[in-house]
């Protein structure tokens, strides 16, 4: 019920998210750009995580720490899905890197959760509005369950709560998204989710980038040096939020140039 098929994305993905709060994308990244991000994720845990206590990595801004990362801010045809749900008028205001190698104990700690944190307080109507969408890159094979897979309870984007059990973390009509390398999962930002336990002898790697209106304020601080900004196409500096300084352009899109819109329009329905 997940999957739709390259072919039919632009045709499903709509009713989908409106449905199911997500949908997979089978193959959004190749084999050799799977194994690019792969090496990169890998020089980034070296960096950060060699020789540490703890294995196991969540890096905000990640996207500054590598410029293989770097076209994944507009990578096609997932950005399209993204301004399908969202409009033309985003950008990335979250993203992090997760490298989750085999885990022991199950986890103790109260695991699910919708996206947005304050704003889940700050709005008051209900179904609370979709905001942002979310992107899961998955890099290693998590196509069966007990790998760390990304968990979901699909339809509970219109719910603004969830009843806890009482012990453990297993919920009703909970179900793990089973993903290739190269799968992409576009979900709304009130899903209700969270990571399941890591129990195989694989180490998960992912990375999420979530997607917002431009006057949003950003979550993470990208930090891009001026050599890697000079570098970005029109596009990319849209969605890496350094288009601009001037924040009326960001409420009035329509009188200034967006290049996402353009970039959509050009390809013509």
């Amino acid at each position: 019920m997940d999957t739709v098929a390259p072919a039919r994305w632009s045709a499903r993905i709509g009713a989908r998210l409106d449905e199911d709060g997500f949908v997979r994308l089978p193959g959004a990244l190749d084999p050799a750009l799977v194994e690019d991000l792969r090496d990169a994720v890998d020089t980034v845990w070296t960096r950060h995580r060699a020789g540490g206590a703890s294995a196991a990595l969540h890096l905000l801004a990640f996207l500054r720490e590598d410029r293989r990362f770097l076209p994944l801010l507009d990578h096609r045809p997932v950005i399209d899905v993204v301004a399908e749900a969202l409009g033309p008028n985003i950008f990335m205001y979250h993203a992090h890197l997760d490298v989750h190698p085999p885990e022991g104990d199950p986890p103790t700690t109260w695991m699910w959760h919708q996206d947005g944190g304050i704003q889940n307080r700050d709005l008051e109507s209900s179904p609370r509005p979709r905001m942002s969408v979310k992107v899961a890159y998955f890099l290693t094979d998590v196509s069966v369950p007990g790998r760390g897979n990304f968990a979901v309870l699909p339809g509970s984007h219109l719910r603004d709560t969830i009843e806890r059990p009482t012990a453990g973390t297993d919920m009703p009509g909970a179900v793990p998204i089973l993903a290739e390398p190269g799968d992409a999962v576009v979900f709304d930002r009130r899903l209700w989710h969270m990571r399941s336990q890591n129990r195989s002898t694989i180490t998960r790697k992912a990375l999420f980038l979530a997607y917002t209106y431009r006057w949003v304020r950003p979550r993470d601080d990208l930090r891009l040096s001026t050599a890697v900004v000079d570098e970005l196409t029109p596009v990319q500096r849209q969605l890496a939020g350094v288009d601009t300084d001037d924040p009326f352009l960001l409420w009035m899109p329509d009188r200034a140039p967006l290049p996402l819109r353009d970039l959509l329009a050009d390809d013509g329905p």
